[in-house]
C-alpha cells in the first residue's frame, strides 16, 4: 500500500521552524535575563522538536509495519492528545527547578507561532 508522506514533509518543516525559535529566543533570553531563562525557553522549544522526531519515528515504523491509513492517523491523534499530559508534567518539574517557569511555558507556545508561520510561508509561496 502505498502512504502519503505529508506528514513526515510537514514535520520537517515544523523542526526547522522550532530550530530557529530555539536558537534566537535561547541567544535573546541567556542574553538578557540569563542562563535560567535561556534553558527553559530552549527545554520549552526542545519538547516540540523532539516530539515531532518521535512522530516521525512511529509513523515510519506504522508505515514498514504496512498499518492501514486508518490506524496511523488514530495513533498520530492520540500521542498527540497524549503530548498535553506530558506537557503539564514537564511544568510541574520546571515549577521545581531552579528554572524559569515562564520562559519555559513560553517556549512551549512556540509550536502555535511556529504552525501559523509555516502557513504564511506556504502561502507566499504559492
Amino acid at each position: 500500500m502505498k502512504f502519503d508522506l505529508t506528514f513526515p514533509k510537514y514535520a520537517a518543516r515544523m523542526t526547522r521552524f522550532l530550530l530557529v525559535f530555539l536558537i534566537v529566543g535561547t541567544g535573546i533570553l541567556f542574553a538578557w535575563k540569563g542562563w535560567t531563562y535561556g534553558a527553559a525557553w530552549a527545554l520549552g522549544t526542545l519538547f516540540h522538536i523532539l516530539f515531532y522526531k518521535l512522530m516521525v519515528v512511529k509513523f515510519n515504523q506504522w508505515v514498514k509495519a504496512e498499518r492501514e491509513p486508518e490506524f496511523i492517523g488514530q495513533h498520530l491523534f492520540i500521542f498527540t492528545t497524549m503530548r498535553f499530559i506530558l506537557e503539564i508534567l514537564c511544568a510541574l518539574a520546571v515549577v521545581f527547578s531552579p528554572l524559569d517557569i515562564l520562559a519555559f511555558l513560553g517556549g512551549l507556545l512556540t509550536l502555535p507561532v511556529a504552525t501559523l508561520a509555516e502557513r504564511v510561508v506556504g502561502l507566499i509561496k504559492e
